[in-house]
């Protein structure tokens, strides 16, 4: 259960991966869509630098994290639940030390770390696995966004692992901010029942994800909520599990 629940994990992590001033609104929504092309390769860009934002965000940004894990049965008995609350706190700058000293110390980043996320976007060719279309413009917290649809290019992708073959199999929308072109929300769903073992170990048959992100009024941006749930079958025993995690509390560090 715990391998499964990893995989699973790592599912809703390449999703988050892939996918994670200027004119008036009134403008911008009569403008013509830029081409599916354009967006992808603006996000790909874009993406290279999350990870030093979300260094950034939490080396400066004070938040209370939640998790909960709730497990049921087919007809919606509550049969276990999980619940993990933490806290980042940033640690102060020592006394007399200059700005650009210390925020780099504590801003800093590993360049393998930037490489490794852009290597993990590139080998799992993600981009290769879907079709897309852009749909229209929608407002999201006040912000102009491209909304682009997805679903599976081909009925016969290949793949490695189990995490390959949901990603196969996954189709929902994503919300691209017009302006800074952040992925600032995701809906996914699995289109089709994927078997454990050719289904002798158990089977998905429903597996939702989303993801909303929130933007700091200095530009970094976090995640603000993300939930999955999923219906399953191990050998014979049927569940659903809930997650849902949350950052709350979001404040600049003094």
């Amino acid at each position: 259960m715990v391998l499964f629940m990893k995989k699973l994990l790592k599912v809703a992590g390449v999703l988050t991966l892939v996918l994670s001033g200027g004119r008036s609104w009134a403008n911008r929504a009569e403008a013509p869509l830029p081409s599916v092309d354009a967006i992808i390769e603006r996000v790909m860009t874009r993406s290279q630098q999350e990870s030093e934002n979300d260094v950034i965000f939490k080396a400066n940004y004070f938040f209370k994290r939640s998790r909960t894990t709730e497990y049921r049965n087919l007809r919606g008995r509550l049969l276990e639940r999980q619940e993990k609350i933490s806290a980042n706190e940033p640690t102060p700058h020592p006394p007399n030390v200059g700005d650009a000293s210390a925020g780099g110390r504590a801003n800093e980043i590993s360049p393998d770390a930037a490489q490794h996320k852009r290597d993990f976007v590139a080998n799992t060719n993600l981009v290769q696995r879907f079709a897309f279309a852009v749909m229209g413009r929608e407002l999201v917290e006040g912000r102009s966004t491209l909304v682009v649809e997805f679903k599976p290019a081909s009925q016969k992708l290949p793949a490695a692992d189990f995490k390959e073959r949901c990603l196969n199999q996954m189709a929902g929308r994503i919300w691209v901010d017009e302006v800074e072109d952040v992925i600032v929300k995701v809906e996914a769903r699995l289109t089709e029942k994927i078997g454990l073992v050719g289904g002798l170990l158990g089977s998905v048959q429903k597996f939702n994800f989303s993801f909303g992100r929130e933007r700091t009024e200095d530009g970094l941006w976090y995640t603000r909520q993300l939930t999955w749930r999923v219906e399953m079958r191990e050998l014979v025993v049927n569940r659903v599990i809930d997650y849902v995690e949350t950052r709350t509390d979001v404040h600049k560090s003094p």
